[in-house]
């Protein structure tokens, strides 16, 4: 009797993640796609980059500011009754966005996508996180979320624009929109099937104003906090809106492969959801240093990454096509390793049931970040082209983007290094 309980139990409990998993893979689509539906989108009624990176960075501003209330929340109403609200206002913008034509219609429409899978990310986090105690279960669950986030990407690139080819934009996206209103569903079936312990109604600003205290007094999580910022603009304005456009230009006569720069990048973070963790314990296990020196040797090595990219697209050769690409491979690669490694990080160093709260103001300075990024990419873009052809004003955005990220190692430096034993 207690065997098939049991069993009752594990099955209850994958059908949940995997609806979690399918929410983040929808989330990361929608995320990414304008990469591809963007600059289409910039064309067809004459947009310029600032108001391309403008409309796309909507996405941001209710998604950042949903992030610090989002663990609170999950424990008052459970992360599957949010999460599969936050999928029914995700569809409600797919429609908006899709059938928009100008700059506000086309911003509210991203701005509904960014409220509604704002909890995604962090619902998920607080499921696993009290579902799966131990922390190499912790890690290979939350690594398989990365992967699987990872298959959106690769969803929203070239398979996209393929598909954009003969299927028109506004069809695709109802489709998608039922698709999230149906699995919002399941996800509140599904949570509330394997729940085992009940909402929490203490008060959420208490809670929300610990997790504040706690990630901004403890010196790694500051830390932590900075390189976290490394890969948030990176993800949403390389791979998320510039990559395909960046890619075509560069390459004029490759323009039907630009598509494949998307892939290359989730190519990269899959591997690093898949390996990163195994690599950090045979460096740990071999030196000695602690997760803090191997993250921010990552995060070296993902400015380096972002320097070779802007060298790389600056000939149209086929071979340097083919450096361009191995360049997005290594870049996502370190875009991922920061993801999965300062979540780990953030599970070791803070308490479990304030987890999913630091992991939300991580997240919602994180997105912040992206807005910004996204945004002021485009307005850079457009002062350069002032001055410099296309590609290069590219290229000299993102030696920009480089330089900041060199700032923010080195101000996380010192902590994480004086914490190595």
């Amino acid at each position: 009797m207690g065997n098939n309980l049991d069993r009752r139990s594990s099955n209850a409990r994958l059908a949940a993640l995997l609806g979690f998993y399918l929410a983040y893979f929808l989330s990361y689509f929608i995320k990414l796609s304008p990469s591809i539906v963007m600059p289409a989108i910039q064309q067809r009624y004459g947009f310029s980059s600032g108001q391309t990176g403008f409309i796309s960075s909507m996405f941001f501003i209710p998604y950042a500011a949903m992030q610090f209330f989002v663990g609170p929340i999950c424990r008052r109403t459970g992360a599957g009754n949010l999460v599969g609200t936050g999928l029914a206002i995700s569809g409600l913008g797919l429609l908006i966005f899709s059938n928009g034509s100008t700059v506000a219609t086309l911003a509210i429409g991203r701005f509904l996508l960014g409220l509604g899978t704002s909890p995604i990310f962090i619902g998920m986090i607080y499921f696993m996180q009290r579902s799966f105690t131990e922390s190499a279960k912790y890690a290979r669950v939350y690594g398989l979320g990365i992967f699987v986030s990872n298959l959106g990407s690769i969803t929203a690139a070239a398979p996209l624009k393929a598909v954009l080819n003969v299927v028109p934009m506004d069809s695709l996206f109802l489709g998608f929109a039922v698709f999230a209103l149906a699995l919002g569903v399941y996800i509140a079936v599904a949570d509330r099937a394997y729940r085992t312990e009940s909402p929490n109604q203490g008060r959420s600003d208490a809670r929300l104003a610990h997790a504040f205290r706690i990630t901004f007094t403890t010196p790694v999580l500051v830390s932590a906090l900075l390189l976290w910022l490394i890969q948030a603009p990176s993800l949403v304005s390389y791979q998320g809106l510039w990559c395909t456009k960046w890619t075509a230009t560069a390459f004029p006569s490759l323009e039907r492969l630009s598509g494949w720069s998307g892939i290359a990048i989730s190519i990269g973070s899959i591997l690093s959801s898949l390996y990163c963790e195994r690599l950090f314990m045979l460096y740990s296990s071999r030196t000695g240093k602690t997760r803090g020196k191997a993250i921010l040797r990552t995060c070296i090595l993902h400015v380096l990454a972002t320097l070779l990219l802007a060298a790389s697209k600056q000939s149209s050769s086929a071979v340097f096509f083919g450096v361009s690409m191995l360049c997005d491979v290594l870049f996502g690669y370190t875009t991922g390793a920061i993801i999965v490694q300062v979540g780990i990080m953030v599970k070791e160093n803070s308490d479990p049931q304030e987890n999913a709260s630091i992991m939300g103001v991580f997240n919602g300075v994180g997105c912040l970040t992206q807005q910004l990024g996204q945004w002021l990419t485009g307005v850079s873009v457009d002062l350069f082209c002032l001055s410099f052809a296309l590609n290069a004003s590219f290229s000299l955005t993102f030696i920009c983007l480089a330089l900041v990220f060199t700032l923010l190692v080195l101000g996380a430096r010192k902590n994480l290094t004086s914490s190595e034993t």
